[in-house]
């Protein structure tokens, strides 16, 4: 459970855009080093290399700065790391310097000179004191030599440190463009990926809430949205689901209810014209002495007397039915022992079950059952059950009824094992003008009785329904907490 509500309070939608934030600043970190890497990677390659070698060496060749006039000659690089210039004569001695002459050397052999030129022309080479290097010139039709002498360790160093050839520059400038295209490549690729798997976050859930909400406006009450999201979305899809349902609901029961009204109607103008119609009948053969024998003027009398009673019994059924389903209509109750009660109303109905030869199981408690009821409503409630039972089965029908009281719950059982009630009505049978049996009209019931039983019932905030049982094919379970 608490991991469950951890992971829940970790989908919210900030934490989401928040952990994409890091992702994509962590993306960026790694781009940036590597670019910076690559192009550190790539300039070091660079300056390592021979070709740069010797080019940032050139600048220590003997060839590379001699001239005619070798007084001009441009030796400050030299000079700076501590290294000189000698010009020698045609004689090999040392007749000028350029710097600072570090030994004594005065004059050369034929020999080293010739040595100097046997180890590569033109490359720094060196002893074991100094780099040097050695060149011909000429000047005014006289042969020199321009010999270069630099210590080793400063050569080494400065050579590290010296200035690049533009052509190198050029190729640290393309690495590093190479690197910042890079970076900024895939920073915007990063920022549409990041804007991407945002928006997705968010407009995705957006579109299947507006899609569903214009079904809605286009009548459409069965829609229902699904996806997956943050809490937030999914509390909108919760909540839009649920509204829907119960739209969707509500219209349907106001179809319903509707069509009832309808039927209603109906059923009232059709159940009102039958035995109006047989009255005025008989009235008109009467009045016009169609009918002269007594016998058959008492049966007519007696024809429009039940007709007559019919209809008033349907029109007070139908009163107490419109009474009952006003929602401002309220019932007295009072506090009655409802063992008694029930006790009571099976004395009423007792002579008629003798009557009919019914087989009658009563089970009541023998303690008192106190409950808070209207007895008037709640005698009309039971008695147009047990009304039914004795009106609509055959002789020696089995039938019984028995009270309970368990945990603050009275439940009140009223079943036969007579004619049944047809699959088809069990779900509607407790609607207006539904009778148990297909034959409508020939028992004269007025189908509002189980109607005006279940609404009574639902007025003491209790529950009336049909409930199955192998012993009894009818069984009406009545339900009332105190």
């Amino acid at each position: 459970m608490f991991f469950k509500k951890l992971r829940k309070k970790f989908k919210r939608l900030y934490i989401t855009m928040f952990k994409n934030y890091i992702v994509f600043m962590f993306l960026m970190l790694i781009v940036l080093l590597g670019s910076i890497g690559f192009v550190i990677l790539t300039i070091g390659k660079m300056i390592s290399s021979e070709e740069y070698v010797k080019d940032t060496q050139k600048s220590f060749m003997a060839s590379k700065i001699v001239k005619s006039d070798y007084k001009k000659i441009d030796a400050s690089k030299i000079i700076a790391s501590k290294g000189w210039v000698e010009i020698l004569d045609s004689n090999k001695k040392v007749i000028y310097v350029i710097g600072s002459k570090k030994d004594k050397i005065t004059s050369y052999t034929e020999d080293e000179l010739l040595n100097f030129m046997d180890l590569a022309y033109n490359n720094l080479k060196s002893d074991t004191s100094y780099f040097y290097s050695i060149a011909p010139l000429n000047s005014n039709r006289q042969k020199f030599y321009c010999v270069v002498k630099v210590p080793p360790k400063v050569v080494t160093l400065n050579v590290d440190i010296t200035p690049s050839q533009d052509k190198y520059i050029e190729k640290a400038a393309i690495c590093i463009l190479i690197g910042i295209v890079i970076i900024i490549v895939f920073l915007i690729t990063s920022v549409f990926l990041y804007a991407y798997l945002t928006t997705k976050k968010v407009v995705m859930p957006l579109k299947k809430i507006l899609q569903g909400i214009k079904k809605m406006i286009e009548g459409d009450y069965s829609t229902r949205i699904n996806f997956n999201a943050e809490n937030e979305f999914a509390e909108i899809r919760d909540a839009f689901n649920f509204m829907a349902e119960k739209i969707e609901t509500s219209r349907e029961e106001r179809n319903r209810m509707e069509s009832l009204k309808q039927q209603l109607l109906s059923d009232i103008s059709h159940d009102l014209k039958t035995p109006l119609t047989s009255i005025m009948g008989y009235s008109k053969a009467l009045r016009d002495d169609v009918v002269s024998d007594d016998e058959k003027i008492k049966q007519y009398l007696n024809t429009i007397y039940n007709k007559s009673q019919r209809t008033v019994s349907l029109i007070e059924n139908l009163h107490e039915f419109t009474k009952l389903d006003n929602s401002k209509f309220s019932i007295n109750k009072e506090t009655w022992d409802f063992c008694e009660f029930i006790r009571q109303i099976v004395s009423e109905y007792y002579n008629e079950f003798e009557e009919k030869n019914f087989e009658l199981e009563i089970s009541l408690p023998d303690h008192e059952i106190m409950y808070e009821f209207d007895n008037v409503e709640m005698e009309r409630a039971i008695s147009n059950i047990v009304y039914n039972i004795l009106k609509y089965n055959k002789i020696g029908t089995k039938a019984k009824i028995e009270l309970n009281c368990d945990n603050r719950e009275i439940q009140l059982v009223i079943a036969d094992d007579g004619i049944g009630i047809d699959e088809n009505l069990k779900k509607t049978i407790f609607e207006p003008f539904v009778r148990g049996d297909k034959s409508r009209y020939t028992k004269g019931g007025t189908g509002l009785g189980l109607s005006i039983a279940d609404k009574i019932v639902q007025k003491h905030g209790g529950s009336l329904t049909l409930e199955k049982s192998e012993e009894y094919k009818t069984v009406f379970k009545l339900k009332f907490q105190f």
